[in-house]
């Protein structure tokens, strides 16, 4: 096409979209972009005039602030936005935005970005190449090599879908010839619970329902409230008009409104809509604001709304607690806030940028169910910047695989084990939907920064079983180790490099030089399609890997991850062993850190034995310090997975304590010392065939080795102060009995001569 009626074609798009309230984008790959890149915006402020703008770029980088100085005459008065701190304008809108992709190509930064424009106007992303030089491309290179499978399917979906518009050698015109559904007005409730003013405020019908529901969060009992949809419908916003609504019906005479996100900015939306749903009922309130000018919390005579991080929010007192962006946050802490508060909100995004989806909701009803809380399930699916049928959303959709669908499978009578083709899977639309959905679906933590990971990355490796209708299970591999000597050094010193996440590890924490020399697999992923999970199609799929691994001389297969229950119970079960818990807690997600290995080859046996042994010592030791806020159940399988063995000895005196305490004649408080001695020394027994109950390994863990206050045991395992004693009780005497061969009956007597072999005076 030639330029003119290219720019004609723009021009003609523009128009039309700002009737029918769809957007367009412009994507410029040329590397004398300057000129273009003008005429496409001296074209849109022709049609368009004044707007909204906004213009994303990384303003430390060479050249960067050259660029948009050459544009400031025709972007007008507009947001400079640093792609790093682009999440603290996700409740915003423009109707321009412009992506300078110049010195980064980031999956995570165009999805979040490309949400924000509204209908009718238009995105712009330039660059002079889309494979050179590019900060995030350049971090997944291994030795000097990345692949650009990623890059070239991202060009070739630009030129099939519809409102896009691009150029590179040629110019290239696709304009959006669909239909998009009319924004219609609300129509009118038959009847309302909440004021009238608060319905004004919302701009669909799905507001105004979602809206109503909140009035469940005022009746007796636990009850939960679970908000979910794509970005960019509302769900912030009316959950904000919903605190305003309970605040301003409530008779208490104060009411408390704990807010949490992984971030302020997250819930910026929910808070900012909240002061305006109290501003409209005219409910006096001051507001305390953030450095960065985001509202912190909005206080009255008779209430406050605050926010709070993750961590926090699980110690508050209030009457609601309100979770925004819940699917970012870990089912740890999620569990502990169904547990702890009575009226819970959970908000959360489903696909859009996030990627999260289903396996989310999956998630979170598992967690709910268990604690048996009333729940009402809510979804929003009607876009409010822009209609339903917008090209540049379908297009954002297929391009970054924000929603993709594994086939479901047919005959399961014979599978096969492969290693996948890269290049031909992102040439395959519909095997990459299969392949990529698997893991998507069954790993509620996504972002688009993943698929570009999976397909650009040379060490990346993708492997799974197939049946006659398609994948079932597939697992992500990155190589590790091998390293220089120089990387070696530089980890033993504290220093950090991309990639090689297992040795850098080990080798900070063992401290053994050889571990950075072995070569291994990190497992990054691995999925089994839902319905066909727990049935051992993903543990089988590991035993392959191992097996092919044996076969390429590899020394070890691992992985790290969240330390969840349920996923550290498939490593351990599958014969993999703990070598590393992080000395940190995850803050954003709830959960500490590990590193589970496999060993193969004889010297990686011999240094994971060790490595396995300094963290269960480690373990042991600091769980009252370092390690005092895990999980006691995480804890547990932790211990149960590390076969390492040291002799725990107790003296008589031990001994006569803990028969005391089995007697009843001495308090916990005065046997404690006995009683966690044996609890080492049953913790240290790699040697024994036989476990306690959970609950019992749960309750010594807590109460002994962590050392929680009696008053912290019912949020943490749900016991009170008698039924921990009690359950305490009974370990101890499986314990005496197994070791010693002791019981409440058993009478140590203890006189100085008897102590002659056990102490030593001076």
């Amino acid at each position: 096409m030639e330029r003119d009626d290219f720019f004609k074609a723009l021009r003609e798009s523009l128009v039309d979209s700002r009737t029918r309230f769809y957007r367009n984008l412009v994507f410029i790959e040329k590397k004398d972009y300057l000129d273009e890149l003008r005429a496409v915006l001296s074209i849109y402020k022709d049609v368009v005039g004044g707007s909204r703008t906004a213009y994303a770029f990384h303003p430390w980088a060479t050249g960067s602030k050259e660029r948009l100085s050459n544009l400031r005459d025709l972007l007008g008065k507009f947001d400079d936005i640093d792609y790093s701190s682009s999440e603290y304008y996700l409740g915003k809108t423009y109707d321009l935005v412009v992506l300078d992709l110049v010195d980064n190509f980031q999956p995570n930064y165009i999805g979040r970005l490309v949400d924000l424009t509204s209908g009718g106007g238009l995105i712009v992303m330039y660059t002079d190449n889309l494979t050179e030089n590019k900060i995030f491309r350049n971090s997944i290179a291994r030795n000097g090599v990345v692949y650009n499978f990623y890059e070239e399917r991202f060009r070739r979906k630009l030129k099939e879908h519809q409102g896009i518009f691009s150029i590179d050698t040629e110019y290239h015109v696709n304009r959006f010839v669909g239909e998009v559904k009319p924004t219609t007005e609300k129509k009118p409730l038959k009847s309302m619970f909440f004021p009238k003013e608060l319905h004004d405020l919302c701009l669909t019908d799905e507001q105004d329902r979602v809206l109503e529901e909140f009035r469940i969060l005022q009746r007796g009992g636990k009850r939960m409230l679970v908000i979910t949809a794509p970005r960019g419908r509302g769900k912030s916003a009316v959950t904000g008009l919903g605190i305003a609504a309970l605040i301003a019906d409530s008779t208490r005479e104060r009411v408390r409104v704990v807010i949490t996100a992984p971030s302020l900015a997250s819930a910026s939306q929910i808070m900012e809509f909240a002061k305006r749903g109290l501003d409209v009922l005219k409910v006096p309130n001051e507001v305390e604001m953030s450095d960065l000018g985001i509202i912190r919390a909005v206080r009255g005579d008779h209430f406050s709304v605050v926010f709070v991080s993750p961590e926090t929010a699980i110690g508050e007192d209030g009457d609601f607690l309100v979770v925004d962006e819940a699917a970012a946050i870990g089912i740890n802490f999620l569990a502990q806030y169904a547990n702890r508060w009575r009226k819970v909100v959970f908000v959360s995004t489903v696909y859009g940028y996030e990627g999260s989806g289903k396996a989310f909701l999956r998630y979170l009803r598992s967690v709910l169910e268990e604690k048996k809380a009333w729940t009402r399930w809510l979804t929003m699916s009607k876009p409010l910047r822009y209609a339903e049928g917008d090209p540049v959303e379908m297009w954002l959709y297929d391009a970054l695989l924000l929603n993709p669908e594994p086939i479901r499978t047919g005959s399961l009578d014979s599978v096969e084990f492969l290693t996948l083709d890269k290049e031909k899977l992102f040439t395959d639309d519909n095997q990459l939907a299969q392949v990529y959905g698997i893991l998507v679906i069954a790993h509620y933590r996504n972002n688009p920064d993943d698929l570009m990971i999976m397909g650009d990355g040379p060490h990346h490796i993708l492997k799974g079983i197939r049946t006659e209708g398609g994948f079932i299970s597939v697992t992500q591999i990155s190589e590790e180790g091998n390293l220089p000597d120089s990387m070696i050094d530089l980890a033993l010193k504290g220093g950090t490099f991309d990639g090689d996440l297992i040795p850098d590890r080990l080798l900070k924490h063992a401290r053994i030089r050889e571990i950075g020399k072995l070569k291994g697999w990190r497992i990054v992923r691995i999925a089994t399609l839902p319905e066909l999970q727990d049935k051992g199609f993903g543990s089988q799929l590991l035993r392959m890997v191992i097996e092919d691994a044996e076969t390429q001389g590899i020394d070890w297969v691992g992985s790290s991850f969240m330390g969840d229950r349920k996923v550290l119970k498939f490593w351990v079960r599958n014969g993999f062993t703990p070598v590393h818990v992080s000395p940190k807690r995850n803050e954003k997600f709830g959960d500490f850190p590990v590193v589970v290995v496999k060993p193969i080859s004889q010297i990686s046996r011999k240094i994971m034995g060790i490595a396995s042994h300094v963290f269960k010592e480690k373990l042991l030791n600091t769980i009252h310090d370092v390690y005092f806020n895990m999980t006691p159940e995480v804890a547990a399988i932790l211990l149960e997975g590390s076969r390492a063995h040291s002799e725990i000895k107790l003296n008589k005196i031990h001994l006569a304590k803990i028969v005391a305490f089995l007697q009843g004649t001495s308090p916990y408080e005065s046997s404690a010392d006995g009683i966690h001695v044996l609890t080492l020394k049953y913790f240290w027994d790699g040697n024994r065939d036989w476990k306690l109950d959970e609950d019992l390994e749960k309750v010594l863990l807590a109460k002994v080795l962590q050392g929680m206050p009696w008053s912290y045991l019912n949020t943490v395992i749900g016991k009170g102060r008698t039924s921990s004693t009690e359950a305490i009780h009974e370990a101890v005497q499986i314990l005496a009995k197994k070791y010693y061969n002791l019981d409440e009956e058993s009478d140590i007597g203890i006189s100085l001569d008897s102590l002659d072999d056990e102490f030593t005076t001076r």
